[in-house]
């Protein structure tokens, strides 16, 4: 590596760092001051839906607070279900559909941003390179399988950015893969008064998943190992013609 490359990487690195240090301060500093205000998740969430509720312009507001949920870890599920309290379901179905993927890529793209230049994990770790050579090479039916089977939204975003996971195939299988549980979150929204909700101690996420919503599910994990297969199979024929042709 040249002279200029090194300079170019430092700075690269220095970057990173000075960002990460800015991202975790002003976290832990959102932190501290919602320890010392006593607030716990739920108020948070009954704060964010007075702003937004009374808010001229609610779902341009909506859309970005869900944006920028990315950098603060809030749970993404309490704004799904507000989606189809503020706004309806067929609306807040849209809305959170646009915000939970911009929340998605801006993950995904701090992933990216943050992953070290000349990163080895494949070497380190074979687990590691199996699972990301399966999401290189059939990213968009692995992504809807990771999307669809209720797994943390954040971890999947993040594992996708550090895994350099292709971003159209991403982006288009977390479209898909979204859908199940954000019409189960969405539609449990639109039928409560999300306030009264928020009042209610003994509420619980598990509580929204009944077994229709799991074969919704369940169908489309099927649907995806379809896919899966047949990509697998259109690869594997792809390789081995080049092979004949090569020979």
């Amino acid at each position: 590596m040249t002279a200029t490359g090194d300079e170019t990487t430092q700075s690269r690195r220095k970057s990173r760092v000075i960002a990460g240090l800015i991202w975790v301060a002003l976290l832990v500093t959102a932190l501290i001051w919602i320890y010392v205000q006593g607030w716990s998740i739920r108020e948070i969430m009954r704060l964010v839906y007075d702003y937004v509720v009374n808010n001229p312009i609610a779902p341009v507001v909506y859309i970005v607070i869900y944006g920028l949920r990315s950098f603060t870890f809030f749970p993404a599920m309490w704004l799904t279900i507000a989606a189809g309290s503020l706004f309806g379901f067929i609306p807040g179905l849209i809305y959170a559909l646009i915000g939970e993927n911009l929340s998605a890529n801006t993950a995904y793209a701090l992933a990216r941003f943050f992953r070290r230049d000349g990163e080895a994990d494949e070497a380190k770790n074979p687990r590691i390179a199996a699972f990301r050579r399966l999401l290189v090479e059939q990213a968009f039916p692995t992504t809807v399988v990771l999307r669809a089977s209720f797994l943390p939204f954040d971890l999947v975003n993040y594992a996708c950015g550090l895994l350099r996971v292709p971003w159209i195939p991403y982006f288009l299988a977390s479209i898909i893969g979204m859908l199940p549980p954000m019409i189960t979150f969405v539609s449990f929204g639109a039928t409560v008064n999300l306030p009264d909700l928020l009042s209610q101690e003994t509420f619980s996420p598990e509580q929204l998943i009944d077994a229709k919503q799991l074969m919704i599910s369940a169908g489309l994990l099927v649907v995806s190992g379809i896919i899966a297969w047949f990509a697998h199979r259109r690869r594997k024929k792809l390789a081995d013609t080049a092979a004949q042709r090569t020979n």
